[in-house]
């Protein structure tokens, strides 16, 4: 019994003595993080425009253009008050009804031929500063064009892409 006694004893001595404790192992996490402004810009769009019969320019103006990055402006198409997003005149007195075209910087034409939402998302104008584009609406003379008051509206789209 004092054999046994005895290694318990021992035991317990071991158990009280100092152990030395390994450290754990670290590890360095480097973080980065860059802040940077927010895009800002001003847009200038006509709220009216009165067509000519050989078209009329529309002047799209980007002022206090910042921080873009490498982002752009982008105008676009966005719909029409007509019928399926047709770019269409209406006379209001007789419901005759006349298209039109937007022209753009260069060449190309934006017109709608019957089909939904053809000339949503088109784009008609883009910057990286401040400047203008200049582009032209031309009313669509149709061999049953008939004399009259036309109007319609188009909604224009701004955005960063």
């Amino acid at each position: 019994m004092k054999k046994v006694l005895s290694i318990f004893i021992a035991l317990a001595m071991l158990a009280a003595m100092s152990v030395t404790a390994f450290a754990d192992e670290t590890k360095a996490v480097q973080i980065d993080y860059v802040f940077e402004n927010e895009p800002t810009y001003s847009m200038s769009i006509p709220s009216s425009l009165t067509l000519a019969k050989d078209g009329s320019d529309i002047t799209f103006t980007a002022s206090d253009v910042e921080n873009l990055g490498d982002k752009t402006i982008s105008v676009t198409i966005a719909g029409t008050d007509y019928f399926r997003n047709q770019m269409v005149l209406v006379d209001p007195e007789t419901r005759k009804t006349m298209r039109y075209q937007i022209i753009t910087t260069d060449g190309t034409v934006i017109e709608t031929t019957g089909e939904k939402d053809q000339a949503n998302g088109k784009e008609v104008a883009s910057f990286t500063d401040n400047s203008s584009v200049t582009c032209k609406v031309l009313p669509v003379h149709a061999f049953n064009t008939v004399p009259g008051n036309y109007t319609g509206t188009i909604n224009f789209s701004i955005g960063l892409k």
